[in-house]
């Protein structure tokens, strides 16, 4: 019993060195295409997936959502969003730009559909490795990230017009350094085509993200 034991441990060495020797082989030949255009196989692409969907689920399920109607928040996210996301998750009425068509895995369009709050607020704040989803939480706090997840649930309602007009009354983003044009002194009331409280109240405090295992 203890030798046959003994075979099997040795037997199951010797495969994973002979897999890692493979492995290392294949990676340094450059055999393999990285690039986007050569997409991934089927089975590769759904464990990859799988992967992303199980990350940001189980980083982002402790986070603490804040008021995400806030008719201030809601303005303040139309602004970051224009100057920030258009590009790779397009607008209303926006049927593709420029770089959209080359990247992959494709970002989602933003515009058609209405994302998890958690989840969307942890992927803005933090990206994601291997795609163009870069982590903004670098270069802008909590409060005008869940300030994008705030506007990303109104996102899919929105008309051409409707989001042409909230973006004009929205505050630049500074971080960016980028001007929307038009006069961003309006009540965030006007905003048409949503339902909005009477007066816009102060932003939500952004609520402390927790730690989370593995960084």
């Amino acid at each position: 019993m203890k030798q046959t034991i003994t075979q099997f441990v040795i037997t199951l060495v010797i495969l994973l060195v002979i897999a890692a020797a493979g492995t290392g082989a294949f990676v340094y030949s450059g055999i393999y295409n990285i690039g986007a255009d050569d997409h991934h196989s089927r089975p590769v692409f759904s464990l990859l997936q799988t992967l992303r969907e199980r990350s940001i689920a189980e980083h982002s399920r402790n986070l603490q959502v804040p008021d995400l109607e806030d008719a201030t928040l809601i303005l303040k996210g139309a602004g970051q969003y224009a100057a920030m996301c258009t590009q790779c998750h397009l607008t209303p009425g926006m049927k593709n730009s420029e770089i959209r068509p080359g990247l992959y895995p494709q970002p989602p369009n933003l515009a058609k559909l209405r994302v998890d709050p958690k989840e969307a607020f942890w992927v803005i704040k933090h990206g994601i490795k291997m795609s163009a989803m870069p982590a903004w939480g670098s270069s802008h706090d909590d409060a005008t990230i869940w300030s994008m997840v705030a506007f990303l649930q109104k996102l899919p309602d929105l008309s051409s017009r409707q989001y042409k007009d909230i973006v004009a009354k929205a505050p630049p983003d500074d971080d960016m350094d980028m001007d929307n044009g038009d006069d961003h002194s309006k009540d965030a009331d006007d905003m048409p085509g949503m339902t909005m409280p009477a007066k816009a109240t102060s932003a939500a405090p952004p609520a402390n993200e927790p730690k989370h295992r593995g960084g």
